[in-house]
């Protein structure tokens, strides 16, 4: 695969720049399916109201999400039908293709473009670490990332001593960056198939696993009626216009009960470890 593929997924948005800066690497379709034989699986996503559209939207397209199949059985995280980043309350069964899946959470960031990135360390083993990164296998891009750090420095935004990168110096740094970290992913390989592929348990340091999913397909929809995310404003009581405005909407939505979470999930292929 020729780097130009990489470089047009990632649509080079300001964001691509900053996880390279952070020592991260991209998760493409394209880039794993030279890492490993891919495979589709069921996992869930919990969204709110306002971010479902967002979801939906998504379906079949490359834009790969975060979701979970194993899950700790306590009372905060998925379990509750609480949101990480929304207000939570919609359990979404999505089906897709696997990018990356570990045994705990892969703490993934989406960039502008919806390509999701990781810290080396998490989707591969000890052939990253702290001691090293991409960029020492790319010393030629320390001065560029020490001109980025002065101009992004918290002293910079108050004195406005030190210039931002050229464009030309950016488009360098992005490009040299993922090329450098395309290589090493390919040399390591093995390291990345054995988490992909061995990924069928909860690390007992995890309250719940991640999967870093694409071309999605949503399959089932449970509205938490009396979770947060579904709350009038200001009550306790379930949004009960809310929520069959929500099954209007979509097709193949369930109402269901906190209590009901446990037992959905394993219904649909959650492994719930106590």
């Amino acid at each position: 695969m020729k780097l130009t593929q990489i470089l047009k997924e990632l649509k080079w948005e300001a964001s691509a720049l900053e996880m390279c800066m952070n020592d991260m690497v991209p998760l493409t379709l394209s880039i794993v399916k030279q890492l490993v034989e891919t495979k589709r699986t069921n996992a869930f996503h919990i969204t709110d109201v306002d971010n479902l559209p967002k979801l939906i939207s998504l379906e079949g397209k490359s834009k790969s999400i975060s979701a979970f199949n194993k899950t700790a059985n306590i009372s905060i995280g998925p379990i509750t039908g609480d949101g990480m980043w929304t207000r939570g309350g919609i359990l979404v069964l999505v089906s897709g293709i696997v990018l990356a899946e570990s045994v705990q959470d892969l703490w993934s960031k989406p960039d502008k473009s919806g390509i999701r990135w990781v810290n080396p360390g998490n989707a591969f083993y000890k052939e990253f670490n702290e001691e090293n990164q991409i960029i020492d296998f790319a010393p030629q891009l320390k001065p560029l990332k020490e001109k980025w750090e002065q101009f992004t420095s918290s002293y910079n935004q108050i004195h406005n001593k030190y210039p931002d990168l050229s464009n030309e110096e950016k488009h360098y740094f992005i490009k040299t960056y993922i090329d450098t970290a395309y290589k090493l992913m390919i040399k390591n390989k093995q390291s990345f198939q054995d988490k992909y592929i061995n990924s069928n348990y909860l690390s007992s340091r995890a309250n719940w696993n991640e999967l870093v999913i694409s071309k999605i397909k949503v399959e089932k929809i449970a509205v938490i009626e009396d979770s947060r995310g579904m709350r009038k404003d200001g009550s306790m009581n379930p949004d009960k216009e809310l929520i069959n405005s929500i099954k209007k909407k979509y097709q193949n939505v369930e109402v269901i009960k906190t209590k009901d979470i446990s037992s959905f999930m394993k219904k649909h292929g959650v492994l719930i470890v106590n």
